[in-house]
Formats: C-alpha cells, sequence, structure tokens
C-alpha cells in the first residue's frame, strides 16, 4: 500500500506544477467550466438547459458533481473582480504551427495572475485543485486496478499507476479546471471495483461500492453511462465463477439501486423538462456541431489528433510537441502492442482474464463512444478517452512486461522525464510575454534603420531569416521594438509584403509579443524582440521582389500612426527590406514560346520570346521575352525593346525600356537558375498592311548606356542586341 502512494504523491506534485505554469482559462472550455461552477456557488441551482444564464455555454449539458465539489471551495472566495481577468486577445486563433507559439493565448495575463492570489485568481485556483484531487484518485485506481488485473506481479501495479500519472495531457488537464480528471477517477474507480468483484467475490459492501461509484460517475460525464451494462457484464462473470445466480441477481441489483438513486436524477430531471436526457442538443446546437453525420475517412483523417492530444496537446490544444516526441510515444505503443501479439497468452496466464476482459470490453466502449460523438461533434480530443486511461495504462504496461520486465519500468521513466520537462520547455514559453532587453543590446540583434511610430514607439530594426522566400512559405523576420512613452491604447503590429499594382501577397496582424505584450503594458527604456511568421500566399507572382512594411495601427479605426525616420522627417511609404519571392524551383519555358538561344554579356541568356496577339497597325504590341540566369549578377541592367521597320538597319518606330519586370524583379536579384518573364508594351504606329518589321533586344548598363554584348548561336551579334523579325 505504501509503495502505490508514490505514483499518488508525483502526480499531486506535478499536476501543482502543470497548473502554475498553465495561465487561468488557457485550457479546453476552462473559461465555461469556471462559470459552471460560479452559477452553482452563488445561485444554489443546476443552470438551465437554455438560455445560457451563466455562460456556461455548451458545459450546462455536464452532470453537475465535479462542478458542485468545486463549487464547495470556489464559491467561499468573491470573484467580482473576473471582469477584470477577460482582457482578451484579438489575435488568438491564428493557425500558428502546433509548436509555434504565435498567439496562443486566449486572454491577456498580467501581474493580477501572480501570487500571493486573490479575487477570481484565487477561485479558481481553489477550483483547480479539486481536478488536482481527482487526478490523484485516478492514479490510485489505477494501482488498484494493475494489482488485481496482475495479481502474481504486483509490482506492475506501479508500472500502470506511472502511467497514468506521468502522462503529460493528463496532468495538464488535472491541473485545470475540467470534469475530465473526476471522470477518469470515477471511471477508473468503477473498474478497480469490478475487478475486485470478478476476483474475490461479490458481498454486500463491494456491490453498495460499485453502486456509488457508479452513480457518482454518472453525474459526472455523460461519457461514463456505458459502465452501468460493464458492471451487469462484471456480475455475469461472478456468477458463472461463484455459480449462484438468485444471490448475483441481488447482489446486482442492489449496485444498480443505489447507482439510479445517486445519479438517475439528473437525467430524469433532463428528460421531465427538457426532452432531453442526455443534454445532447446543448453540444449539438454549437459551432463545432456538425450539420451532416461525419463519413468514415473524416473520423479516419482526424486519428492523428486524438493521438497526439491524448499525450500532450496544451493551452486550447494546439501548443504541442516536436514530431519526434510523438513518434517517439507512437513507438512506445507500438512496442506494447507486439508484446500482445507474442505473448497475450502467457499474459493471460499470470494475470486476472476476467479482469482483462472487462478492461478490454470498456477501451472498446470508450473508444466507440468518441467515434460516435465525433460523427455529430468536431471533438478530435484525446482527453475523451481519459475515462479508459487505466485501462490503456495497463494494457501498456502487460504489454512491454511480456517482453521485458525493464521496459515496464523505462518507458514510465522516459514519461516521467517528458512530464518533467513539458511544463518549462513547451507550455510556459507559449504564455510568458517576451523577455525586456535594454535597447542597445537588442538593437544589436537586428539590422535595418530604426523607425519611429507617432512618437509613441520606436522600431529599432529588424533580422530576416532569409531574404528569399516561396509562394506557400513562410516568411520569418525578427523585429525589436522600444517604447518612447507610455502608451494608452493598445495598437496592434501589422507585417505587409507588397508588390506591383500594391497587391498584398503576405500580411499579419498581431498584438506585440506575439499576441501577449499590448503596447499599453510596454515599460518606457527596455525593449523587447519578436519573432514574426508571416505566411505568403501561393498565388503570389513569382518571380518578384516585395516591398516589406511594418508599422502600427488602431485596430478599431484601421488608423495607422505616422511613421518618422531618425531625424523627424515623416516617411510616406516606410520600406524596411525587398524580399524575393520566387518558385522552389525555377520556371520552365511555357507551351506557344519561340525559344531562343542568346547570351548577354556574363550570366545573362534570352531563352525565348512571345507576342501576345498580331501585329495591328496603331495597337498596343506585348512582348514577353524570358531571360535565364546563369551566373551571379551583381549590376542591375536596363532592358530595351525596339521596333524597327523593315530590319536591325531600319529606322526606329517604337521602344520600351526599363528594368526586367517593371522594375519588381532587378537584374542583381536573380539567382542562377531563375527564368524571369519580363513582359514589354509597345505602341505601334499607323503602319501598311503587310509592313515588315524587325525587334531589337537587349540590355545595356543605364549609368553609361553601354550595351552587354551577344553572342547568339552564329557568334557575336552585331549592335549588341537580339533580332527578331515580325510582319
Amino acid at each position: 500500500m505504501r509503495k502505490s502512494l508514490w505514483p499518488v504523491l508525483c502526480c499531486v506534485a506535478l499536476a501543482v506544477v502543470y497548473s502554475l505554469t498553465t495561465p487561468l482559462f488557457e485550457a479546453p472550455d476552462e473559461v465555461w467550466h469556471y462559470a459552471y461552477i460560479r452559477y452553482l456557488a452563488e445561485r444554489k441551482a443546476l443552470p438551465p438547459l437554455t438560455g445560457d444564464r451563466g455562460g456556461a455555454y455548451q458545459e450546462v449539458a455536464q452532470p453537475p458533481l465535479y462542478y458542485a465539489a468545486a463549487a464547495l471551495v470556489s464559491g467561499l472566495v468573491p470573484d467580482d473582480d473576473l471582469p477584470e481577468l477577460m482582457w482578451h486577445n484579438p489575435g488568438f486563433g491564428y493557425q500558428a504551427e502546433p509548436t509555434v507559439n504565435d498567439n496562443k493565448n486566449m486572454l491577456i495575463h498580467t501581474d493580477r495572475e501572480r501570487f500571493p492570489w486573490r479575487g477570481a485568481v484565487l477561485a479558481v485556483r481553489l477550483a483547480r485543485l479539486i481536478s488536482i484531487a481527482f487526478g490523484t484518485l485516478t492514479v490510485w485506481a489505477a494501482w488498484g486496478l494493475g494489482r488485481e488485473a496482475l495479481p502474481t506481479r504486483p509490482g506492475l501495479a506501479l508500472s500502470v499507476a506511472a502511467i497514468v500519472a506521468f502522462n503529460p495531457q493528463f496532468l495538464f488537464i488535472c491541473g485545470v479546471v475540467s470534469n475530465d480528471g473526476a471522470a477518469a477517477a470515477l471511471a477508473t474507480a468503477a473498474l478497480w471495483a469490478m475487478a475486485r468483484l470478478v476476483n474475490r467475490g461479490m458481498t454486500v459492501w463491494r456491490s453498495v461500492g460499485l453502486g456509488l461509484i457508479l452513480g457518482l460517475a454518472t453525474l459526472t460525464k455523460t461519457s461514463t453511462l456505458p459502465l452501468i451494462p460493464l458492471a451487469a457484464v462484471a456480475y455475469i462473470l461472478s456468477c458463472r465463477k461463484s455459480r449462484r445466480a438468485r444471490r448475483t441477481m441481488g447482489y446486482a441489483l442492489l449496485t444498480f439501486t443505489i447507482s439510479g438513486a445517486v445519479g438517475g436524477w439528473w437525467y430524469l430531471r433532463n428528460a421531465l423538462s427538457y426532452r432531453d436526457p442526455l443534454a445532447v442538443r446543448v453540444h449539438l446546437d454549437t459551432p463545432w456541431g456538425r450539420a451532416e453525420p461525419a463519413s468514415f475517412f473524416t473520423l479516419l483523417a482526424e486519428l492523428p489528433q486524438i493521438y497526439r492530444s491524448f499525450w500532450g496537446g496544451f493551452g486550447w490544444g494546439h501548443v504541442q510537441y516536436p514530431d519526434g516526441i510523438y513518434i517517439g510515444l507512437g513507438m512506445m505503443v507500438l512496442v506494447a502492442v507486439v508484446g500482445w501479439v507474442m505473448a497475450w497468452r502467457r499474459i493471460l496466464h499470470r494475470g486476472s482474464r476476467l479482469v482483462f476482459l472487462i478492461v478490454g470490453l470498456w477501451t472498446l466502449i470508450v473508444c466507440a463512444a468518441l467515434f460516435q460523438w465525433m460523427r455529430h461533434v468536431e471533438a478530435p480530443h484525446g482527453r475523451l478517452l481519459f475515462p479508459a486511461i487505466g485501462a490503456i495504462a495497463l494494457f501498456l504496461v502487460g504489454g512491454w512486461a511480456a517482453l521485458s520486465p525493464r521496459l515496464a519500468l523505462g518507458f514510465p521513466a522516459f514519461l516521467l522525464l517528458l512530464a518533467l520537462l513539458t511544463p518549462p520547455l513547451v507550455i510556459h514559453p507559449a504564455f510568458v510575454p517576451p523577455r525586456l532587453l535594454p535597447p542597445a543590446e537588442a538593437a544589436a540583434t537586428v539590422e535595418s534603420g530604426s523607425l519611429i511610430f507617432g512618437g509613441e514607439a520606436r522600431l529599432l530594426g529588424i533580422a530576416l531569416k532569409s531574404r528569399s522566400v516561396s509562394p506557400g512559405e513562410t516568411l520569418v523576420l525578427r523585429a525589436c521594438w522600444e517604447a518612447l512613452t507610455p502608451m494608452e491604447r493598445d495598437y496592434t503590429v501589422f507585417i505587409h509584403l507588397i508588390g506591383k499594382g500594391n497587391i498584398r501577397v503576405a500580411e499579419r496582424y498581431t498584438y506585440p509579443g506575439l499576441g501577449r505584450f499590448p503596447t499599453s503594458l510596454w515599460p518606457v527604456g527596455q525593449a523587447f524582440c519578436d519573432i514574426y511568421h508571416v505566411p505568403v500566399e501561393r498565388w503570389a507572382t513569382t518571380p518578384e521582389l516585395y516591398d516589406l512594411l511594418i508599422g502600427l495601427l488602431d485596430k478599431s479605426t484601421g488608423e495607422r500612426l505616422t511613421v518618422y525616420d531618425r531625424e523627424g522627417n515623416p516617411i510616406e511609404y516606410p520600406v524596411l527590406a525587398r524580399i524575393r519571392v520566387a518558385p522552389e524551383r525555377p520556371l520552365a519555358l511555357p507551351e506557344g514560346v519561340h525559344r531562343l538561344d542568346y547570351h548577354l554579356g556574363e550570366g545573362i541568356a534570352l531563352v525565348g520570346y512571345r507576342i501576345s496577339d498580331p501585329v495591328r497597325s496603331g495597337a498596343p504590341l506585348t512582348v514577353t521575352l524570358y531571360w535565364r540566369a546563369e551566373e551571379p549578377i551583381t549590376e542591375n541592367y536596363t532592358v530595351f525593346v525596339h521596333l524597327l521597320k523593315a530590319d536591325s538597319a531600319g529606322p526606329l518606330l517604337t521602344q520600351h525600356d526599363g528594368p526586367p519586370r517593371y522594375g519588381r524583379y532587378p537584374t542583381s536579384a536573380w539567382q542562377i537558375g531563375d527564368l524571369v518573364p519580363d513582359e514589354h508594351i509597345l505602341a505601334v504606329p499607323a503602319l501598311a498592311d503587310g509592313s515588315e518589321m524587325c525587334l531589337a533586344v537587349g540590355m545595356y548598363q543605364p549609368n553609361t548606356m553601354e550595351r552587354l554584348p551577344v553572342i547568339g548561336p552564329e557568334g557575336h551579334e552585331p549592335d549588341s542586341q537580339v533580332s527578331l523579325p515580325l510582319r
């Protein structure tokens, strides 16, 4: 018995750490779970299923046991200052990668949440203690279940308890306001009670205890209702073992009568008052309720998210581990599966077959119920499997032990290490404000000259991870800021990537600190740095240079702060950098292009051209040249396209000179292999039908007007130009 305390104590300690690390209401539905608790504490009544009078949203459909227990302690503290904590982050919900700490916080968190706690902060912390208590009960019940399932190897029961106690997602849920931990505790306790029933026989007290646990479980979450028929299976198995059917029926009737008396009133109330015993309609009438039942393939696509969030999906589920961690955990599960395949007979021989049968049935029931629920509600949440977490831990340990007893000790040790590292390395960085620095130290980490915004804030500079991206990729840049004066407004940082015709191919809007550090909190005389991830649209025209703009705006009015340089001069269009957007692989010549083979200077080739329409007198003529970069180019050259009469020596009719792509992709930006489509529009003068003309194409240095020499298939071209006949 004393040995069982070690996983329990570890769970308590770790759950407290997770609870302290997770800011208030930064967990799935915690804000609505807490609203339910406060309604019970203040109104001394259950929230109605309609009208959402207490702000609990869909959580009013949850049975009340957990909330009533939390209300007993949380209700001792007034939380009139709760609205002060509800400072919403407008960037919450931005779909950053799970490992990128970008706007993962629903709320802005301030020193108001620091210790010593008071008011609403203390009330929420007290409610979280009830979750921790239920979490410890889950671990203890998992130990007991392991003892009953593997009676000949009692040491493995500690490993079963440890798998539950060291599951990072379970610790996270047990550290916040949520009824998932309570459901896990009572479901695991019910399995333990059933295991004792089939192993040790029926007694009045065991039947009464099982009835109480079942009733309390069904008062915690509707997903525990299948425990009732599972208990009937346990009695049938016990009857087979004892061969006393009438006695078994009496004990079973006692159990189900008690469970119905304890938990049945909740479902009766819903049926009589709302004609919805399970309160299913409340969940379906939410944004994540599906209009049509999901298909098998839709559910199949959501399985990875269930798996990942069973082990670790923090915050609102979008703070996750790198893929390698989940792969390692998957290998751990796979080893257990291999152990069962190779030695299932030996495992069952050493353990209690009836207990494994009950535990296996419960695991299948929970999985099937979750998939059925997901057909109607978008809920790929691994925590919904926690009613079976003790059963899952038992099967994992059984499989490992079948291969090697060391595995049954080594894998829990790995989970313990992961559980210890998760709060400081995964959860805390997702919510902590940026580190403050002296302005000079921050400025030393960036480039590009500083800008002043409205006399209130200064951008010390930026540093780019790369000045070249492809459509669909993400531009990553570091920007450092400082406050010049205290700010009352909370401005939004905007980042735009703008091309020809003011087309915006990338944009980001966020509070500073990636959602965690509004401008009204900035201290004067200190700086901080953000790393922004800006996705580039897949339809962005390439290859091209785009202007990078950064600024501050008041999102409520759309007004941008005026930008000044160091000398105080206003800047109308403050370009901080020009970003090359090019395809991941060089473009290929399109169909219908006339192919050419000319080389200009060192490193430039003219490989094709296309004319938009037949040449018409008095109409514009669009000529698209296709250049290819063969060597690095340091100079910016100008392209000339001349329309000559008769041949290359004839008089000039019209021309168009300019840098490639209207200046949006100068030659100095070209990289080896680039295929550069370059459009030029010429105004064709009035000519007689059938007139013979010639296009003369080339490049020159704009400062000296010196043309680049041209080498064609037959050698050097006269006048350093490419001649293309037209009619």
